[in-house]
């Protein structure tokens, strides 16, 4: 395993980076998954092409296949407990159900809206969760994303219950 920086670029035992060398993927131990490694490697391409990219691993989704699916993106539950109490933040928790077979929970910053973390549990969790990782890498906040619209009936409607429960805090 070697360490990297936030770039990717390789870090030596004496904390000094080493020149022109990145390490993506498994081998940095960031996050095993083969969507990070390929984020990891355009973040890196940017780079090298002098465009200076830092990617957010916490806007990256996680998918288990399992039945029912659960997708996952940005901190758990524990996670943020522990950054609001370190940093003296309030976090707020909401769950809700779409069509009584998907359920999420959504963990945000009131104070400014930030979302920190989305889990949903149902089917086609994983087709679902991008909405939610893509308003975490574009640090889209609930006030924002509370206007969305989303068709009716359908399973998306787990996500626009969860940014509407928000949207008068």
């Amino acid at each position: 395993m070697c360490s990297v920086d936030e770039r990717m670029r390789v870090v030596d035992a004496n904390g000094k980076l080493v020149p022109h060398l990145y390490c993506i993927g498994d081998a940095n131990g960031k996050m095993i998954l083969a969507h990070a490694a390929s984020a990891q490697g355009i973040s890196v391409v940017e780079q090298v092409s002098e465009r200076d990219h830092v990617l957010n691993h916490l806007s990256i989704p996680a998918a288990c296949f399992t039945h029912p699916e659960i997708s996952m993106v940005g901190l758990t539950e524990p996670q943020a407990r522990e950054k609001a109490e370190k940093e003296g933040l309030e976090i707020s928790i909401a769950k809700t159900k779409a069509l009584a077979e998907n359920k999420g929970k959504d963990l945000q910053r009131p104070d400014n809206g930030e979302i920190l973390g989305v889990h949903i549990f149902g089917m086609h969790a994983a087709d679902l969760i991008h909405e939610a990782s893509n308003a975490i890498a574009l640090g889209t906040s609930i006030q924002d994303i509370k206007f969305a619209v989303h068709a009716h009936p359908t399973l998306s409607e787990v996500l626009d219950e969860l940014f509407k429960s928000r949207a008068y805090l």
